[in-house]
């Protein structure tokens, strides 16, 4: 028998125990944490009562020592899929020796992979069933026009007025963990194909520069696509957002609603330039409180929308403007980034070195997130009035198409590429970080049960590429993630 196999059979009962508490654990602070924040930041309100303050508390640190919960998935998921190679190594072993098999030992590290990729499936497989057991409150929407329908709340699933006798059951709270191991997943078998492709070209000493920085570059593209994804879904689809990443990102923008609220109805084509579609008072009230002329906020005599309605009071120069948003942002950044990394390494702060490495990669960070919102801004007066009328004529791309959608698309594209900001350790993060959010604004946040199976094979196979790889190479699993899988699996 493999080495590995006898490893698995002569594991400790304490050490699997170990295993499956330490699981359980990082499920439940993962779970936990946010709530508690969040709990923090109620308890500062002092119309509540000691007693509410102190219930509301327990209920967040209590909410998930349940069995139908995050951390219950976590430990049986980790905890099968450890004991379930041992029984299926045992019952293996045990028809060898019954019908005198030669067992090749060659073949066995093949065997072992084989067997734990199909026990993280199984135990995938059933331990999915625990997170969808909990029923999706229906909530009523308002339909848009079109007899389409839309989420009034992005966490909350939809339900028709007209056929309340018969709705569907909804499910989708998984969505997001399996649209996590699914990129998890494929990053994995990329990072492995690209590792069998490395090692040929380097055995015919065909290896180049461009090869080698291909894989950062990657980390780059897949942040600046999935970036590009989101800011659309930010502007167009709001309700395909999580709420606190939409209120995130609108902290951060700084933007008048009603510019955004302008830049929607010209999309819906509710909003046309040249036409009286009595949608002059939007913009009209923004004039007033900026004292800026009222003609500017006509869309029927003013063509197109001036750019400094866009800076909301840094004057008409679309440079200064960048410019003040680079700062204002980086002095936000500023006060969040520093001592969040100051905390996070205080117990590594044993010299002026990591004090100073503290600083800087705060001071990187602040620089990126400023330099994602002034791109994002100053791409769109690119588009919408300094190159793109330059470039194309007014016959080709009218005002009414740059700002119906091509100049906010012009922001979401150019914006991403202020990751390179960062160090290659964090963009490849950051990059894991926002893919799976982008994914989930492309698909339907909440859907029919009887689609179900569709997810759970999805996130079966994932689960198991990820468990197979974090036990084989864990290398492969790339990040803060594959070193704390790695941890707890060791």
């Amino acid at each position: 028998m493999d080495p590995g196999a006898i490893r698995y059979l002569h594991r400790s009962r304490f050490q699997t125990l170990k295993l499956i508490l330490r699981a359980y654990a990082l499920g439940y602070l993962s779970s936990t944490t946010p709530k508690v924040l969040s709990c923090l930041r109620h308890l500062r309100d002092n119309r509540l009562s000691n007693e509410d303050k102190l219930k509301e508390l327990l209920q967040a640190l209590t909410s998930a020592l349940r069995l139908e919960s995050f951390p219950t998935f976590c430990a049986l998921l980790i905890g099968g899929s450890t004991l379930a190679p041992s029984v299926l190594l045992h019952c293996l072993e045990h028809a060898c020796r019954k019908f005198k098999l030669n067992y090749n030992s060659v073949y066995a590290p093949q065997l072992l992979r084989v067997v734990r990729f199909v026990s993280a499936f199984l135990c995938a497989w059933c331990s999915f069933r625990l997170l969808n057991k909990k029923p999706i409150r229906l909530q009523s929407i308002q339909p848009e026009s079109g007899g389409c329908t839309s989420l009034q709340s992005p966490m909350e699933p939809p339900t028709n007025r007209e056929s309340t006798s018969v709705s569907p059951q909804l499910v989708g709270r998984s969505l997001d963990l399996t649209l996590f191991s699914l990129t998890r997943a494929a990053d994995s078998i990329v990072c492995m194909a690209w590792l069998q492709w490395q090692r040929r070209r380097k055995a015919r000493n065909r290896w180049t520069w461009l090869e080698h920085v291909a894989p950062d570059f990657a980390n780059s593209g897949v942040f600046a696509a999935s970036a590009a994804v989101v800011m659309w879904a930010w502007f167009y689809m709001p309700e395909r957002l999580p709420r606190s990443y939409e209120k995130w990102i609108g902290e951060v923008a700084e933007v008048d609603s009603r510019l955004i609220d302008a830049l929607r109805r010209a999309r819906r084509g509710v909003l046309v330039y040249g036409k009286d579609t009595g949608q002059a008072p939007l913009l009209q009230s923004m004039c007033k409180d900026y004292g800026w002329p009222l003609g500017w906020g006509d869309p029927s005599r003013t063509v197109p929308i001036p750019c400094e309605m866009v800076h909301m009071g840094c004057g008409p120069s679309c440079e200064k403007h960048a410019v003040s948003r680079f700062t204002r942002t980086f002095k936000l950044a500023c006060a969040t980034y520093i001592p969040l990394q100051v905390l996070l390494r205080l117990w590594k702060l044993k010299s002026m070195s990591s004090l100073k490495h503290a600083l800087s990669t705060a001071l990187r960070s602040s620089a990126f997130l400023a330099s994602f919102v002034s791109i994002f801004y100053y791409s769109v007066c690119l588009a919408r009035t300094r190159l793109g009328p330059r470039l194309f004529s007014r016959d080709t791309i009218t005002p009414l198409m740059w700002d119906s959608g091509l100049c906010v698309g012009a922001g979401c594209l150019m914006c991403g590429w202020s990751i390179l900001i960062e160090s290659a350790q964090r963009r490849q993060e950051i990059a894991f970080f926002v893919a799976p959010r982008a994914a989930a604004t492309v698909l339907p946040r909440y859907y029919d049960k009887k689609y179900l199976y569709r997810e759970r094979i999805v996130f079966a196979i994932s689960a198991a590429v990820l468990l197979t790889c974090t036990q084989e190479s864990p290398e492969m699993v790339r990040g803060v993630f594959g070193r704390v899988a790695a941890s707890i699996l060791r």
